[in-house]
């Protein structure tokens, strides 16, 4: 049995991605940040950005994959000052 954790992700503005999981949490995650680090980099492209989809566990954007953990950890990180 595999569990799924993404319900849906929308590539919105400004390079934020809203995810909904499951549990009925949303995350609107801005991955500007991130735009300039090698992996991210397709991303800025607006075709690879809206692009997005999820497969329960996983958001892709192309060959671009993040698990609902690191999107987590990647919203903890935001948060630290």
């Amino acid at each position: 049995m595999v569990r799924k954790y993404v319900l849906a992700v929308k590539a919105m503005d400004e390079y934020v991605l809203q995810v909904d999981f499951v549990s009925g949490s949303r995350l609107l995650l801005d991955m500007k940040p991130y735009l300039d680090k090698i992996r991210f980099r397709p991303l800025a492209d607006p075709k690879v950005w809206n692009s997005v989809v999820t497969n329960g566990i996983f958001v892709r954007f192309g060959n671009v994959e993040l698990s609902h953990d690191e999107l987590l950890s990647m919203a903890e990180q935001e948060h630290n000052f």
